[in-house]
């Protein structure tokens, strides 16, 4: 008896990867209908609604991972530099300073000292 195996062919069922993208917008109606519209214009023919469940896409972009604007503006800001005169010198002839400044948007700002 011969058997084939067949890899990659196509998925029967399962849901679309839209349901976990930012671009999307999923609708869902009282009767259980689903209606997903796509905000990174992959269907403009049909003015963003995806009329079938999508396998792959390469505008993904998971609901739980920021964008990158928002990873930076919650990003505390470090900065190191060296002390003293540029050039060649020993490294105990220079010291080491290290600032560091908060987000801008109070993301991950420090709690407010309450010192009267």
């Amino acid at each position: 008896m011969l058997h084939i195996k067949i890899s990659g062919e196509t998925p029967c069922g399962g849901t679309t990867i839209c349901r976990g993208c930012k671009h999307a917008s999923v609708l869902i109606g009282q009767n259980c209908e689903e209606r997903i519209i796509c905000g990174a214009n992959m269907f403009p023919n049909s003015r963003g609604v995806v009329t079938f469940k999508v396998a792959q896409c390469g505008s993904f972009h998971p609901v739980n991972m920021p964008w990158k604007h928002e990873m930076e503006e919650m990003a505390w800001i470090v900065q190191a530099r060296r002390r003293g005169p540029a050039g060649f010198s020993k490294p105990e002839d220079n010291e080491m300073v290290v600032t560091i400044k908060p987000p801008n948007s109070g993301y991950g700002s420090p709690v407010a000292d309450e010192s009267d």
